[in-house]
């Protein structure tokens, strides 16, 4: 039966084949933003499946090390092939494995991709740049009104889109967006409803907006029999409020203004989840199907029926082959760079340069002290925002000024780009 031998070796080869993915979870824990920045510094080196999902952690890497134009490059990047293409590879998602689709990002990734790259423009005196990446998120972040389902609920996004509004001289537009702000459900889950600065006269009345982000975000897992429910993780940390101090004086505590994890679950499930269900129970019967024909075909072999032995052990290998080579596991791709939450300081600052240092509390009001930031540039022009992004992160660091803001990060390498 030297058919059989010939039916078994691929079988053999190809379950021995595997994909891998970069940890860039493991790359923070070794070396932090230099670590991944250096590790992405070549995207063409990654599958092309995984190359958006790439450019935002490397975006993301960017950013924690002041290099803020480079990273709203690869903000841009990665925005573009997430709102403007068709992705790829669905097919074989649906027959083989979930994760050998292109990488697009679930709502929330796309919402925060956009807010960043719009933080970014806002933070570099583009301000309807900044306003096209807020309607873009906020059109993201919202479902089908029609059919009653979610609609956008991310204040940050928010309060941005309202600083624009200013910025314009539209107070309408920003009276208008509040509006929107204030009839939102005040969940604690997803943002402080005590905030001070939901009102048009109090925006007005600042020129300083600190954003700090605290902790990591949400992360995914696949479990079940077989890997095909997708559950979505809060990630653990300490810290829970920031208070922030200008020129020595303490401007007060933060308040929550975002959580990702909030909204991360808040959009309902997936199309595809239902069908991974289905398909973990079709790899069950496939593969005892497949096994059964195989030894149903070595049976008529040995009782002289060669011919008809060899084509139901055949099909019998390929019904083996899907079982064991298709994969019901629910793609677990995700942006784990994400901040766990986001909270602001806003205040009336006098224009000119200042420093700002940052404290840490836990939820039992202690301060987390390997936290604290001290000596963060901040500069508040005569019109307009001055605006910092700061994470909880001792080694995030703030551009001193334009020189570094626009520096290159692989300028003294020539094999980076």
């Amino acid at each position: 039966m030297k058919w059989l031998i010939s039916f078994a070796l691929p079988l053999l080869v190809l379950t021995g084949c595997a994909g891998a993915t970069y940890n860039v979870a493991e790359s923070m824990r070794k070396g932090g933003y230099k670590q991944v920045l250096e590790d992405t510094r070549n995207i063409e080196e990654f599958p092309e499946r995984d190359q958006t999902l790439i450019l935002n952690w490397r975006a993301h890497a960017k950013m924690g090390l002041g290099y803020q134009e480079s990273a709203r490059n690869d903000y841009l990047r990665a925005w573009n092939m997430m709102n403007n293409s068709a992705g790829g590879n669905v097919a074989a998602a649906y027959a083989w494995n979930e994760k050998s689709k292109y990488y697009m990002g679930e709502p929330y990734e796309r919402m925060m991709n956009s807010y960043y790259l719009g933080l970014l423009y806002y933070m570099h005196k583009k301000p309807e740049d900044a306003m096209a990446c807020f309607r873009n998120a906020l059109f993201v972040d919202t479902g089908d009104l029609e059919a009653n389902e979610y609609s956008a609920d991310f204040v940050p996004n928010m309060i941005m889109r309202s600083r624009v509004y200013m910025d314009r001289g539209d107070e309408d537009g920003m009276k208008t967006q509040l509006e929107e702000l204030a009839r939102l459900p005040h969940d604690e889950r997803n943002f402080d409803s005590n905030c001070p600065w939901f009102t048009v006269q109090a925006q007005k009345d600042a020129n300083t907006l600190i954003w700090v982000e605290l902790g990591w975000g949400p992360y995914m897992t696949a479990e079940g029999r077989h890997g095909e429910v997708r559950v979505i993780r809060e990630a653990e940390y300490s810290e829970r409020y920031a208070e922030v101090f200008v020129d020595g004086q303490s401007l007060g505590r933060t308040y929550k203004l975002g959580d990702t994890y909030f909204q991360a679950t808040t959009r309902g499930g997936r199309p595809m989840d239902e069908y991974l269900k289905a398909k973990g129970i079709a790899k069950d019967v496939t593969t005892v199907a497949g096994a059964a024909a195989i030894g149903v075909g070595i049976e008529l072999a040995r009782s002289g029926n060669e011919t008809a032995g060899a084509i139901t052990a055949g099909v019998g290998v390929g019904l083996l082959l899907y079982g064991l080579l298709s994969s019901a596991e629910a793609d677990t791709r995700c942006n784990v760079l994400l901040p766990g939450q986001i909270h602001l300081m806003m205040a009336n600052v006098p224009p000119g340069k200042h420093e700002v240092e940052v404290r840490y509390f836990d939820s039992n009001s202690r301060e987390i002290g390997n936290m604290r930031q001290r000596a963060l540039p901040l500069l508040v022009p005569e019109r307009g925002d001055g605006m910092l992004v700061v994470r909880s992160d001792p080694h995030y660091k703030i551009p001193l000024n334009e020189k570094e803001r626009a520096e290159n990060p692989y300028a003294k390498s020539p094999k980076l780009r």
